[in-house]
């Protein structure tokens, strides 16, 4: 059981984030992360001549911001921990088991939902899905 779903990072460069796996994510997921890169982008403008990666948005550091953020503001701190069944705790003091990395978007279970890009440059999403005969 599960809603499984997997995001990345793209920038206009062609470079592709790791990819992060959500067990539980469902399609929520991917569109939390898209609002919030739209928020960060509009938030992080540039106000001087400098170039970093952040004003770049470059693909592994928006991953990395990302997942800070959900740090950050203790996102999804619920865990399925033995005791009653179906019964969630909550840690504050860790990320949610849900989430694991993946090289790319095949290193990962995302078999509900597909895997789901976030495009840098522009802010839009695309999402691919994997024939099922891959996950046997």
């Amino acid at each position: 059981m599960g809603d499984r779903v997997s995001i990345s990072f793209k920038d206009d460069n062609g470079d592709e984030s790791i990819a992060l796996f959500n067990h539980w994510g469902g399609t929520e997921f991917p569109n939390f992360a898209l609002n919030w890169f739209k928020d960060f982008k509009d938030r992080n403008k540039a106000e001087s001549n400098f170039s970093t990666p952040i004003t770049r948005h470059e693909a592994r550091v928006m991953m990395t911001q990302f997942l800070d953020f959900i740090g950050r503001n203790k996102i999804d701190r619920q865990f399925k921990h033995g005791g009653e069944i179906g019964k969630m705790e909550t840690d504050e003091n860790l990320l949610s088991s849900s989430y694991y990395f993946g090289k790319d978007k095949n290193d990962g279970d995302n078999s509900d939902n597909g895997h789901y890009v976030i495009h840098t440059d522009t802010a839009t999403m695309e999402i691919t899905k994997r024939p099922m005969e891959d996950y046997e």
